[in-house]
Parts: structure tokens; sequence; C-alpha cells
């Protein structure tokens, strides 16, 4: 019997961590502080995405059926699910590379719980002290890119999808 509370996402929030992206993996020490420092069960967020090498890989997080602990504004812990983006993004964009795939990532997210692109925020726009995921990330095209993908795979007739993608693997 699971003992947090399960978590029905109907949003998406999409976070960057702050800090800087390097070659080696950054996410065991995330995990480390929000559980050491924090004083959470687990990481606050239910995936991460970052760059380690010259490969991008999609990071485990809290299981998507539990609810997070990554955007406590508007009680959207309960209702959304947390995806980090390993980097800073306040003074430079994000990399294209990096932009395109969290827009895949978030359609697949989307298509497999049943969310609506519009579903998709930033964690600024829930928290005004915020500038998460990035004061660089343009949210409106990011969700205009999760729909044009979305569109496409229902013009394709995708039924089931798994996304493989530049070390990407779901």
């Amino acid at each position: 019997m699971p003992t947090e509370p399960l978590l029905r996402a109907t949003r998406i929030v999409l976070h960057c961590s702050d800090t800087e992206d390097g070659p080696s993996n950054s996410w065991p020490a995330i995990r480390r502080y929000h559980m050491q420092v924090n004083g959470w069960s687990d990481i606050g967020y239910n995936y991460g995405l970052e760059l380690i090498a010259e490969t991008y890989v999609l990071q485990p997080g809290r299981p998507p059926w539990v609810n997070g602990a990554h955007c406590r504004a508007a009680g959207r812990n309960s209702d959304s699910l947390g995806l980090c983006v390993v980097g800073k993004f306040d003074v430079n964009p994000p990399p294209p590379r990096l932009v395109t795939l969290t827009a895949s990532v978030l359609a697949f997210l989307c298509f497999a719980h049943g969310i609506k692109p519009e579903m998709v925020s930033g964690h600024r726009e829930w928290e005004k002290a915020k500038t998460c995921p990035g004061a660089q990330w343009d949210l409106d095209r990011l969700r205009k890119s999760v729909d044009q993908r979305l569109h496409r795979m229902a013009s394709a007739g995708v039924t089931t999808l798994h996304l493989v993608a530049d070390g990407i693997s779901l």
C-alpha cells in the first residue's frame, strides 16, 4: 500500500536546477540536497533532463503517481508532474538541442498522462519570485512545440509511444 498520497497529474511544471550543467551526473547530488537539506522523502521532481558527457539523459525522480515537492504554490504538488532541466537559463538561453528534447519529453508526458499542452507551465508562472525554468526559456514557444508534436502524433494515428532519442528512452 502506498505511503504517500497518489498523484493524478493534470499539469506539468517545468523547472531548472539553477546550477551549471557539467560533464558528470548531477542528479544524485540534487536528490541528496532535497533529502538531507530540505528533509524530503525523495527528490522533489518526477523527472530530470541532464547532459552527461555528450548525451542528454532523462533521470528518474519520484514515481509519476507520487505527489511531488517541486511547486507548492496553488497546490501544484498534488496535481502536476515536475520536470527539472539541469542548468542555469537566466542569462543564457538553453541550447537548441535541449529545448527540442525538452519539448519531446513534455509531449511524451502529455500523451502518456492525457495532459493538454496548455497545462504545461514554468515554475515562475506559479511563483512570481522564481525565474524557473530560467528567464531565457520561451514558455509560449515551448508549449506550441509540444502541441505541434502531439498533433503530428495524432495525425499519424499513434496510440502507444516509446520515446527513444539522443540517449533518452522511455
